[in-house]
């Protein structure tokens, strides 16, 4: 291990963020959370599919506040539990469906302080930073964010401003909200938060700034009794000592990075975080940490990019490559070390050169929206923070800045195969990666791998119960076969549509792998299909069709399939290479929020804005390792 990790140690006794009466950061008392130790009555050994949000932010969160949003907590899981909140439009917001779970994952830098400079009853109130922000003149007010932006990019915070009774206080009452809401069974609640690193130099801010972002989740029983925020660290190695010091504790915690498609390269880079050569116990410290990555979400997808996969023609999707940022010019995120579908093939090739993968993880949408609201719906769009963009009128009056024309205003949703709806139940789901991302519907993805499928009957009773005990589901790896090494495994692929939304156009596996001279490849495989259509020579399937009418932002289900199953073998299957495969489930083409706005506005989208979306859903990976 490299020495600048090895002795985190150590350091981390010495980091700024102390207690102002001396008391160590490291010695704060952790807070115990609900448990659920008996069976809910939807238990199942064969697992159930929940959808949930594990990425929302409240008025607790500076850049929810600086847009004039005022939920909290409390509000943030009425709303998942299918209530109707406040919303800064003047009209209440209420989700058509509940979710099944949710974390507020409000940011640790500043928690939960500009609610509190805002009551003037607060000593808070009183500071000057405290006097400009509040300042009626909104120039005034925004300057002063924009300086509260500039201390998180560069790491020089406002000391005053991070005070463990400060923060301490408002950390006790996010858990304390997530305990309230808790219905095992029902709906589940985790006490969560956001690390945002955002590493920029003063001169380059605010143009540019790489997103290293990581929502922390807790398992519940022991949480950590304050959060370790990038003002301790912006490096995530550090963050990762941190939470390997809360297990010894028995606090039970992992990190999800989002939005590495704004990451600039940074995110998957081959590397560590100081450029060094990764080693084996960086790759299983990171993988401890990190089992699962937010793919896709309001500010973009981060699945595939058309310059890394060229031959993929569903790779442009609600692509989003800005850094982050909100000055002129904007800086393009470069696509190599940003994006998923690269990762996973980096990954095998650095196994070859390490002995481990750094980026063996597991997939989830979810959405970023800082209304305390979760924003999945296409035609029920609430925005994603406030003033920012609440209304038709300003969100089809911002596409003229062409820097939102690629932004999905709409967020994805995170997917998991858990025994029953609880802590513990999805937090181990998340651990071995028994889940999957969609872009807002609720699509049922499961996806298997076996030598022994072969005789498999897709109508044949527990059929899920026989794929568990003969193979592995995804998340899992797909061991070498001992007596046929020759032998190409068998798959079971299975996608049910949203109850309430489109059919489906068709599953694709995506594979792939490394050769022996550590060259990574690709290749997409259309594997089930609606509408009888026929593959072509190359292996391209032709499009479904479209129902969409962008005069009403209407559709019809006359096209597409209500669930596609198949059992598949890899043609191309070499048992000396290292592969992974993971699902990708179209959905027949749906009116996209731009065009349900320019219908309630009675005008017509922007040519360069699109007007429809194919709606999709991606499972984790399943890999196989010949050794």
């Amino acid at each position: 291990m490299n020495q600048k990790f090895s002795i985190y140690p150590l350091l981390l006794v010495f980091i700024f963020f102390s207690c102002s009466s001396g008391e160590s950061y490291l010695e704060i008392d952790a807070l115990t959370t609900k448990v659920h130790t008996e069976r809910t009555a939807n238990y199942t050994e064969t697992r159930n599919a929940y959808f949930g949000d594990f990425h929302i932010h409240t008025s607790w969160s500076f850049d929810a506040f600086i847009y004039n949003v005022r939920t909290s907590p409390d509000d943030a899981y009425r709303f998942g539990k299918g209530e109707a909140i406040p919303h800064v439009s003047g009209n209440p917001i209420q989700l058509q469906r509940p979710l099944d779970f949710l974390a507020v994952t409000d940011h640790s830098e500043y928690l939960g302080v500009m609610m509190q400079m805002k009551d003037k009853k607060n000593p808070l109130s009183e500071l000057p930073i405290a006097k400009s922000i509040n300042d009626p003149d909104p120039t005034i007010s925004k300057k002063s964010f924009g300086k509260i932006g500039f201390s998180i990019a560069t790491n020089w915070p406002y000391k005053e401003l991070i005070k463990k009774d400060v923060i301490q206080n408002t950390w006790e009452k996010i858990v304390a909200a997530a305990d309230r809401h808790y219905e095992p069974g029902k709906f589940t609640t985790f006490p969560a938060y956001e690390w945002t690193s955002s590493p920029a130099a003063y001169f380059n801010w605010p143009q540019y700034a790489r997103n290293m972002h990581r929502n922390v989740i807790f398992k519940g029983g022991k949480v950590s009794g304050m959060p370790f925020s990038s003002f301790n660290s912006q490096n995530p190695e550090d963050l990762w000592q941190w939470m390997e010091l809360q297990r010894t504790k028995g606090i039970d915690l992992i990190a999800i990075p989002h939005n590495a498609n704004i990451s600039d390269g940074k995110m998957f880079a081959p590397t560590t975080n100081d450029g060094d050569k990764m080693d084996m116990a960086y790759t299983e410290t990171r993988m401890r940490n990190e089992p699962v990555a937010e793919v896709t979400q309001i500010k973009g997808t981060s699945m595939a990019h058309p310059a890394l996969s060229p031959n993929d023609e569903f790779a442009d999707f609600e692509i989003y490559q800005y850094t982050l940022g909100r000055g002129e010019p904007r800086v393009q995120s470069q696509p190599k070390g940003s994006f998923v579908r690269e990762a996973f093939k980096d990954g095998l090739a650095l196994a070859q050169d390490v002995g481990s993968n750094p980026f063996k993880f597991g997939v989830i949408g979810s959405t970023d929206c800082h209304n305390g609201a979760s924003n999945i719906e296409e035609d029920n769009n609430i925005g994603k923070s406030g003033l920012q963009d609440p209304t038709p009128e300003i969100r089809m009056s911002d596409m003229k800045s062409g820097t939102r024309t690629r932004k999905g205003a709409v967020g994805g949703v995170a997917g998991v195969w858990a025994k029953e709806n609880t802590r513990e139940a999805i937090f181990e789901a998340f651990q071995r990666k028994e889940v999957f991302a969609t872009s807002g519907p609720r699509i049922k993805v499961r996806f298997f791998a076996s030598w022994d499928f072969d005789s498999l009957n897709l109508a044949q009773a527990n059929l899920d119960s026989i794929a568990y005990a003969l193979g592995v589901p995804m998340g899992g790896d797909l061991k070498k076969e001992s007596i046929e090494t020759t032998k190409a495994p068998s798959f079971l692929i299975t996608a049910i549509k949203d109850g309430e939304g489109a059919n489906l156009d068709r599953i694709q596996v995506i594979k792939g792998w490394v050769d022996k001279a550590g060259q990574t490849h690709e290749k997409i495989f259309n594997v089930a299909w609606s509408d009888n259509r026929t593959l072509n020579p190359d292996g391209k399937l032709p499009a479904v069709g479209n129902t969409v009418d962008l005069k009403t932002a209407t559709y019809s289900n006359d096209i597409g399939a209500i669930k596609l199953q198949t059992i598949w073998k890899d043609p191309t299957f070499d048992a000396s290479l290292s592969a992974f495969y993971y699902l990708r489930v179209l959905e027949i083409p749906t009116p996209r929020w731009t065009t349900y706005d320019a219908v309630t506005l009675g005008v017509d989208v922007a040519k360069d804005v699109p007007t429809t979306i194919q709606e999709r859903a991606w499972s984790s990976p399943i890999w196989y390792n010949p050794k």
